[in-house]
């Protein structure tokens, strides 16, 4: 599997899905075009696997984390009923892994939250349902003194941007809606644009009654909002460039095998598509971007695609 990683067609799929939601391969390519791939033909297929349901566990500035359920030829591809199956208990499973990923839960039981978030270099907003801020970390108190991405009315958690801000307000409340976790169709991170040009990455934790009793008995937060500079020269995630420039999912696989330095024959074959296709998607790339040649494609998506690679894959 690691080996097949650059021609894996799957691997941006995570960056379109909401956390939670449930799909298969033949679901996102379509079941010809599926069928078609290099991925499916040299790695699937000869070891008597035909599809797999995959739902997004975990997404962070700089990690990705998925479940993958592979069928057999035998067993048949995943039916909608199966797929239902699959999304019941997804939210409670990424729930252990983000919770126990993002924050240290054995320091949170403590009586020092305060003390414990103020250690975390990443900015933390604890809000209720209504965008409120209850209680901001060391980092978070920074960004929002700044009030260059972030600011602070009154005391509503908002952005300088207003569609940023609309988005984050409509992911605290998707958040603390439901008993389980509920997030926005946009997808989990939020890119919050920056008067300085060091713009910033946001998502949603959501906190249930039960975890507020165990982890922020001191406050009435209902949502933890995570935020991480992502600044001029740092790598940001596939996610936050895809949503930057527009970037469909075709034309994101197409984009993929090109990072991986595949040539375009090398990408229809890798796709299972003609040569116009790829090309037409090229073209796309171009417009979207404002580049004009593939040499400027690939510096400009490398810092962002480029974790596909080699042994930092996501799983």
């Amino acid at each position: 599997m690691q080996e097949a990683v650059p021609f894996n067609p799957l691997m941006p799929s995570g960056w379109f899905m909401a956390v939670d939601e449930a799909y298969t391969g033949i679901g996102v390519l379509g079941r010809d075009e599926y069928y078609a791939t290099r991925f499916y033909r040299e790695v699937l297929k000869p070891h008597g696997y035909c599809d797999a349901a995959l739902a997004v566990l975990a997404k962070t500035s700089n990690r990705f984390g998925s479940i993958s359920l592979p069928h057999t030829h035998e067993q048949g591809e995943w039916t909608s009923e199966q797929l239902h199956t699959v999304r019941t208990f997804t939210p409670h499973l990424r729930r252990v892994v983000t919770i126990a990923d993002l924050l240290d839960a054995r320091a949170l039981q403590q009586d020092m939250l305060s003390s414990a978030l103020d250690l975390l270099k990443v900015g933390i907003v604890l809000v209720d349902g209504q965008a409120h801020i209850v209680h901001a970390n060391h980092a978070g108190r920074k960004l929002l003194d700044d009030r260059t991405g972030l600011r602070k009315d009154g005391d509503l958690l908002s952005a300088r941007d207003p569609k940023a801000t609309q988005e984050l307000r409509a992911a605290i409340a998707a958040a603390t809606s439901q008993r389980t976790i509920a997030l926005p169709a946009s997808g989990v991170v939020i890119p919050v644009p920056a008067q300085d040009g060091r713009d910033l990455a946001a998502w949603v934790l959501p906190l249930d009654a039960g975890l507020r009793g165990e982890m922020a008995a001191p406050f009435a937060a209902k949502a933890a909002v995570f935020v991480r500079e992502l600044g001029d020269t740092s790598a940001f995630p596939g996610e936050l460039f895809v949503k930057r420039y527009g970037i469909t999912p075709a034309e994101c696989r197409v984009l993929m095998m090109l990072v991986q330095g595949m040539t375009i024959a090398e990408t229809c074959d890798a796709l299972g598509v003609g040569e116009p296709t790829v090309k037409t998607h090229l073209a796309r790339l171009f417009a979207k971007t404002g580049t004009e040649r593939q040499a400027d494609l690939m510096r400009l998506a490398m810092s962002a695609l480029a974790p596909a690679q080699g042994p930092q894959a996501p799983s």
